[in-house]
Order: C-alpha cells, then sequence, then structure tokens
C-alpha cells in the first residue's frame, strides 16, 4: 500500500530563502511561497521580480441538490478574473458567468485563518470568505442573466467543527527542488440553496439542503508553458462526504511518489495518493483513464458537457476546459478500505498557459 509521510504544517514555507516540501497535516496561518532564492536558475534576479512569476487561483467547487460546480479566482498580478460555472446534473444545462478584474493589490489571499476575495461588479458580485475564529466559511454570488443565462444567486455555508470537515497542505517541487508549487485543500460539508430566474419569468427556487464543497488554494512558480489535468469528483455515500482530487501537470515533482498533491478526503480523513496517469487517446470529450501503480486508483471518467475558456490578456495566454461528467470505478483508503464509485458526478479540466 502507498504511503506519503505528513508532516506538521511548519509557521512558513520559505525558510533561508529555500521551499520546504511535504505533505502537512492542517494549514499554516499563511500559504506564502515568496523570496525563494533564484528560482529560475543562476540568473541573479532580485526576488521582486520572481515573485512576479508566482500565479495564484481559488477554486471552491460545490454539489448541492442538483447542481455540480466551480467558483474561480485567478490571479495574474495585473488583473484577476472570476469565473462561475455549473451545471444541472438531471438536465445537464449549464451556465457560465465571468468577470475581468483590473488591477489589485491581491485578488488570492495569503491568510487561511481570516480572508476574502471578492468579485464587486454590480452584475457579477462573487464572494468567498473563511473565518476560523468565528467558526464559518461563506460563499455568494449574485450574477446577472441576459436573453441567453438566467439570473443566478446563491448563498452557501460551511462550519470548521464539522466531524466531516477535513484539510491537507502539499508543496511540491514545481518540477525542481529550486521552486515550488503549494496547494492547501479543505472539504467541507455545506448547507444553502441555488436559485435561478429565467428570461421568461420562470423562478427556480431551491429550498435549503445540504451538499459538499471543496477548497484549493495554490500558489505556484509558473513556468513560461504550463500544462496539466485535474479531476475532482464530491459525494455523500451514505452520510460519509467524499472529495477526490487527482492532478498531472507539468509542474509535477521530478520524484512524484514522494511530492505530489492527489488526496482523497473520505469520512472526515485524508489520503495521500501517489501518482497518476491519465489518458484520454481519443480526445477530451472521450472516455478518460485514471490510473496509478499502486492499485489504489482505477477509475474510469465520462464526459458530458465542456466549457471552453479562452484568456488572452497582455503577455497571459490561457485556455482551459472545464468538463462535467461521471466517474466510476475504485479508489482505495491508506487504511485499505476500498471504496466504489459508481456514475458519480465529476468535474475535469485541461488546461494550457503560455506567459
Amino acid at each position: 500500500m502507498y504511503t506519503r509521510e505528513t508532516e506538521p504544517s511548519p509557521d512558513s514555507f520559505v525558510r533561508s530563502k529555500k521551499p520546504v516540501f511535504g505533505t502537512f497535516e492542517g494549514h499554516a496561518e499563511r500559504l506564502d511561497i515568496r523570496g525563494v532564492f533564484k528560482p529560475y536558475g543562476t540568473l541573479p534576479l532580485p526576488t521582486f521580480i520572481t515573485n512576479l512569476r508566482i500565479k495564484s487561483r481559488l477554486v471552491y467547487i460545490f454539489s448541492i441538490g442538483e447542481y455540480l460546480g466551480s467558483i474561480q479566482f485567478l490571479d495574474a498580478k495585473i488583473f484577476g478574473m472570476a469565473e462561475v460555472c455549473f451545471w444541472n446534473t438531471r438536465t445537464r444545462q449549464k451556465y457560465v458567468y465571468r468577470s475581468v478584474m483590473g488591477p489589485r493589490k491581491r485578488f488570492v489571499p495569503h491568510s487561511l485563518n481570516l480572508a476574502a476575495t471578492t468579485s464587486y461588479r454590480k452584475s457579477r458580485y462573487i464572494r468567498i470568505s473563511w473565518d476560523r475564529k468565528n467558526n464559518r466559511l461563506s460563499m455568494i454570488f449574485d450574477l446577472k442573466g441576459d436573453s441567453a443565462r438566467p439570473r443566478a444567486n446563491a448563498a452557501l455555508s460551511s462550519t470548521f467543527d464539522s466531524g466531516q470537515f477535513s484539510e491537507l497542505t502539499c508543496v511540491i517541487p514545481a518540477p525542481t527542488l529550486r521552486r515550488s508549487s503549494a496547494s492547501y485543500y479543505a472539504m467541507f460539508p455545506l448547507s444553502g440553496a441555488v436559485n435561478l430566474i429565467f428570461p421568461n419569468g420562470e423562478f427556480q427556487a431551491m429550498q435549503k439542503q445540504d451538499g459538499v464543497s471543496f477548497l484549493d488554494i495554490n500558489r505556484t512558480y509558473m513556468k513560461f508553458r504550463s500544462h496539466g489535468e485535474v479531476i475532482t469528483c464530491l459525494s455523500n455515500l451514505d452520510g460519509k462526504l467524499l472529495s477526490l482530487r487527482l492532478k498531472s501537470t507539468s509542474h509535477d515533482a521530478v520524484n512524484p511518489n514522494a511530492y505530489n498533491a492527489n488526496v482523497l478526503f473520505y469520512d472526515g480523513k485524508p489520503t495521500p495518493l501517489p501518482p497518476v496517469v491519465i489518458t484520454h487517446h481519443y480526445g477530451l470529450m472521450n472516455q478518460w483513464i485514471i490510473q496509478d501503480t499502486e492499485n489504489m486508483v482505477d477509475l474510469t471518467f465520462t464526459p458530458c458537457s465542456e466549457n471552453i475558456n479562452k484568456l488572452s490578456v497582455v503577455i497571459l495566454r490561457a485556455v482551459t476546459h472545464t468538463i462535467y461528467g461521471t466517474l466510476e470505478g475504485v479508489v482505495c483508503t491508506s487504511s485499505g478500505e476500498k471504496i466504489s464509485i459508481k456514475s458519480l458526478p465529476c468535474l475535469t479540466e485541461n488546461y494550457l498557459i503560455r506567459l
């Protein structure tokens, strides 16, 4: 059985100007990787310049009632972007709303104890905030519709003291030991509602329900060309919450068995998973195969609907395919328990970023 040692979270993920690598229990006060000495080789660039190559992203994925979706905040230093994309898993109807934000000191906060990130546009108000002292994480959006899209609003909340809450921090070489990629993961039970008002006046109101959510905050010293694939599955299996996050990217460590960011949260406990190989020989919208070499992950993803986001701003070029579909197969916990996954709603992402 594959194991990856977990350690108590350090006070800082940079010590003596060198990254601190590992898989860490819980969370630090701040998710900050700035100040690494010469992360891009022997060029004598000052750290304030190399810090500009750090790109940050916050992703909140939710599953509640018939809806599965994601809210993303991208921090590219000179601008930011927020996107809400969700699907009705019964009808497979897709709803997408985007907002580009002008220069701001920081779009994705460093603090993991008390912080918020917000898009303030009147037509695209999106806010994700957390306060551990007051035991609350909340997500709110109010999105203006148009002739093709309904007006959408939601209010979802979670608590940190739930027995199903679980968190893990992974800091890996990206891909060399000179620079790092840090990810904070957390799974929460949630409660709330999503409401839609269509152009014809139809109002689809949801009674307050329970669901499950996944929070990912990532900071990475980016290459000039980055690509990768990410798989996220959320579900409630007989009262036990499940959240699965698998990655295969160009920032993977040279030794992925020792350092990777794959994890399974199940029934309030995290299981670090081995590196996986993701293949889709017949295209993104045909079947994906996800496997490892440790017999802990053997999954098949079947796509249903795709959202393509193309971004070209100043020096940043990005193409992201977000795909909704279903996941089937088997995944194992660290205790050896086999979890059978049958047609669970799942989101995958295939991205290419050029600087």
